[in-house]
């Protein structure tokens, strides 16, 4: 049987963050503190379930078995990847850097948005079902989003809780979220423009009215 060990340095998590120290604006710090805060045991996608710590212990073997041999058969957007956010370090150097970073954020209380602001990927990461909450609607079909969203719902009936409960379950997170933090809901509804506070009300509404009659 093929052996692909390389996907320790292309998928998961940690190539998520090793992406983010190569290409993006933010310091490498907060993107840990970040990726703490959409790791919670109570994410709704099993992919972002993941302790700090064990993923540093990850990264502390990666350094130690860590060969130019190895290293030169993985992709050549993996190899780009690590050695940009490696910058003037080796890649092994790098690896020990960033499992010290996961350990002192775990060690460390959440980050506050007015700390670290919210990132575009935590979105995309935490709430990707209200990025398109108009993606059922056409124009001039409905007269209200409401009205749109109940046809939504009538056509995914009685399957229409696979989505309907993750849908509702985030739209309920952001307004939470919103109500506790002004930095949050400033950077929500910047990267966010359709999830409005009225649709989110709207969602919520509709979502449990047809649950408690149909699903109740």
């Amino acid at each position: 049987m093929a052996l692909h060990p390389e996907g320790m340095f292309a998928d998961g998590p940690i190539a998520h963050l090793v992406g983010l120290a190569a290409g993006g604006p933010d310091p490498l710090e907060w993107e840990v503190l970040r990726f703490k805060r959409v790791s919670r045991i109570n994410h709704w996608d099993v992919a972002w379930l993941h302790d700090l710590q064990p993923l540093a212990s990850q990264l502390d073997y990666l350094a130690v078995a860590f060969t130019e041999e190895f290293f030169a058969t993985c992709p050549a957007d993996t190899r780009r990847a690590w050695t940009a956010a490696a910058a003037h370090k080796s890649v092994p150097e790098f690896m020990t850097d960033l499992a010290m970073l996961l350990r002192l954020a775990d060690r460390e209380r959440e980050a506050s948005y007015e700390e670290v602001p919210l990132a575009a990927w935590e979105v995309r990461t935490q709430f990707p079902l209200l990025l398109a909450l108009d993606n059922w609607a056409y124009d001039g079909e409905y007269a209200s989003y409401e009205e749109s969203l109940r046809a939504f719902i009538e056509a995914e009936h009685p399957f229409c809780f696979y989505e309907l409960i993750p849908r509702l379950t985030q739209a309920l997170e952001v307004q939470a979220l919103c109500t506790e933090s002004a930095a949050f809901a400033g950077s929500f509804r910047t990267l966010v423009p359709a999830a409005t506070p009225d649709v989110l009300n709207t969602l919520a509404r509709a979502t449990f009215a047809h649950m408690t009659e149909h699903h109740g």
